[in-house]
């Protein structure tokens, strides 16, 4: 039994061809155009991925959707909905503002199908991101996608003896090295991976928990657990009644654990080289201040007697 037209995206010249449509009905308000000869029936909700099951009606039949939009397919949906599908294909094709084509192939046993669409293993979409994406911008998509499919850096890392002497190998292998599937959003990502890549160590753990005395104190975003320093990032302002209170009452009881917090915005992330300085500062300071046996705690401890 056919599924009904419209469900899914569908070649309007081929519909009419098979006579389940004519072209004054494939104009009327049954459907709506989604590219060039592609339609979808017109109470669909649009998305990624609807564009992306769209974008690969026309595309050749060795063509795989890869690097963001394969990612997006396999959870990872940090795009916006204009984005170019981008996809591989060893049959040249032109780019447009709706596909974006890049030259070469990959091998059959790294591609699956994934909602009807031909798209690389999570792995191999990972390695993808790694050679094609600036650094930063890549291990906030590698993160994303590697904690929707449960990878560690280990098997991204080690997807690359798959492929040695490759375009960008090099770039893409210290890029996934700096991946870690932990963090929990694109800014945490480029800020723990900016801050390495400017020297900046020992690296800070992801969503550290930290405990005073057993019990739960905070998660915070980025921790250096031997000196107690804490990184959050802050983004948008979030203006609900008891949200500021909440945050200051938060950072009290992270302060009285001895920890010290330093809050990252978006004017740092243009910043990074700045912010790496400062911190390089502050960790030899905070190095220092443990290395010579002295706990905060015990300060404050004894501040107050």
């Amino acid at each position: 039994m056919k599924a009904e037209l419209g469900s899914r995206p569908f070649r309007g010249s081929q519909a009419i061809a098979d006579g389940r449509v004519t072209m004054s009905q494939l104009r009327g308000p049954r459907f709506r155009r989604i590219l060039h000869d592609v339609y979808i029936a017109a109470s669909a909700p649009d998305s990624q991925r609807l564009r992306i099951q769209a974008a690969t009606l026309r595309l050749p039949p060795d063509a795989v959707v890869t690097g963001r939009s394969a990612a997006h397919l396999w959870g990872a949906e940090l795009g916006s909905l204009g984005d170019p599908v981008e996809i591989i294909s060893a049959t040249r094709g032109r780019s447009s503002t709706a596909i974006r084509a890049r030259f070469g192939s990959i091998a059959g046993d790294e591609v699956v199908d994934r909602f009807g669409v031909r798209v690389p293993t999570p792995v191999h979409t990972a390695w993808e991101l790694a050679r094609t994406l600036p650094v930063l911008d890549a291990v906030a998509w590698i993160d994303a996608l590697a904690a929707k499919c449960q990878l560690d850096t280990s098997q991204l890392v080690g997807h690359a003896d798959r492929h040695p002497g490759t375009w960008r190998f090099w770039t893409a292998l210290s890029t996934l090295e700096l991946c870690d599937p932990r963090a929990e959003s694109p800014p945490e990502s480029m800020v723990r991976a900016g801050l390495i890549t400017r020297g900046v160590v020992p690296a800070p753990t992801p969503q550290f928990v930290i405990r005073h005395n057993g019990v739960f104190v905070a998660r915070v975003d980025l921790a250096w657990e031997e000196i107690r320093l804490a990184l959050e990032y802050d983004g948008q302002w979030h203006g609900h009644p008891g949200q500021l209170s909440h945050d200051r009452e938060r950072l009290r009881r992270i302060n009285a654990a001895g920890w010290y917090v330093i809050h990252v915005t978006r004017n740092d992330l243009r910043d990074l080289d700045g912010l790496a300085v400062m911190l390089k500062d502050l960790i030899r300071s905070r190095i220092l201040l443990f290395g010579a046996g002295r706990d905060p705690l015990s300060d404050l401890s004894s501040s107050e007697d």
